[in-house]
């Protein structure tokens, strides 16, 4: 009987021992698998949160002439002319917020607006005073609008409306296909026109400034650029009124003179290059000092007393006429070349 229960005692610790340890390796089991499971739970839910988030946009119904405003901290912006009768703004950040108001004008507020200011943002429902936003933006407009826009750290990209009015600090300002009226200044930056038509006044401090395919359609239109320490470039400027000017830099125009045009050159320190056809008719006044020389490649009749074409004048002022004198150049170089190229 001792044997039988000692027998019976080493059975049932055994037993005992053997189900505990299975209790704990099933235990540890299941514990292992909740942790793999909870594991990858949330790694999926990070990824499908960060993926679902969208930029900001607005759209109103807006006049074929409306007038759109824009002032920006930072952050370039560019505007596209389209062919509904609606302003679309899309600010690139999704931190951003944007908002388009009506300004002024009574009457129905379903009716188009004829004046859209555009505000930019970084305010939230939780932040209502937080600072204006950085963020790019991108504008749709009717192509008979005009707009205004202000970027303190920029660039400023227009391309296919009626009139433009620009101003940039620290960025590169580019326009083309403007129809009536283009008005940019940079600091800072360059100014680049193409493809346009009607007056235009171009200013920077530290860029350049560029003018291809400016065409006229009103007689009053003119083109006036003026930089401090840049160079002016004009390709295919047919306005009947042209005006450059620059304190350090070359000015060059390149392209056929308008019947009874203007073209007022003047540099401090640089060359002054014309680039015309050789069938063109003009009166030119000339004039250099400090070492600089006017050299021309058209046999002027003079109306005052200086060299001939072929020797170049020096430190001086010359004046002449080559065919009937339709166009009037004047140019003045402080320390500079003064050229008159045939095409």
């Amino acid at each position: 009987m001792r044997f039988y229960s000692s027998i019976v005692t080493v059975l049932l610790s055994t037993l005992l021992l053997c189900g505990a340890s299975a209790h704990a390796q099933k235990s540890s089991g299941k514990g292992a698998g909740r942790g793999e499971g909870m594991g990858r739970g949330e790694g999926k839910g990070k990824g499908k949160g960060s993926g679902e988030a969208k930029l900001s946009e607005q759209t109103v119904a807006a006049t074929e002439t409306v007038n759109v405003t824009l002032t920006t901290g930072a952050g370039n912006i560019t505007v596209r002319g389209w062919d509904r009768k609606e302003v679309h703004a899309q600010a690139k950040e999704a931190d951003a917020r944007v908002e388009l108001r009506k300004v002024g004008g009574a009457g129905v507020a379903s009716n188009p607006a004829s004046h859209v200011e555009v505000l930019i943002s970084s305010k939230s429902d939780d932040d209502p005073d937080a600072d204006e936003s950085d963020s790019p933006v991108t504008l749709d407009v009717p192509r008979g609008a005009t707009v205004f826009l202000k970027s303190q750290d920029g660039d400023v990209d227009v391309e296919g409306i009626t009139e433009a009015h620009i101003e940039a600090v620290d960025g590169r300002v580019d326009m083309r296909r403007i129809s009536r009226a283009i008005e940019a200044t940079s600091i800072g930056g360059d100014v680049n026109l193409e493809d346009s038509s009607g007056r235009a006044r171009l200013n920077t401090i530290g860029g350049s400034i560029e003018v291809k395919d400016l065409r006229s359609s009103d007689a009053g239109d003119f083109l006036k650029a003026k930089t401090a320490s840049g160079d002016i470039l004009l390709d295919r400027v047919a306005t009947s009124r042209v005006e450059a000017n620059t304190i350090s830099g070359v000015i060059k125009l390149e392209g056929a003179l308008a019947r009874g045009g203007f073209y007022n050159f003047t540099t401090t320190s640089g060359d002054v290059t014309i680039v015309i056809p050789a069938d063109s008719s003009f009166s030119l006044t000339a004039k250099v000092s400090e070492g600089g020389e006017i050299v021309t490649e058209f046999p002027l009749k003079y109306t005052s007393n200086t060299s001939p074409a072929s020797h170049p004048v020096h430190t001086g002022r010359l004046a002449g006429t080559y065919g009937s004198g339709d166009a009037n150049i004047n140019l003045i170089s402080f320390s500079g070349t003064l050229r008159l190229r045939k095409k």
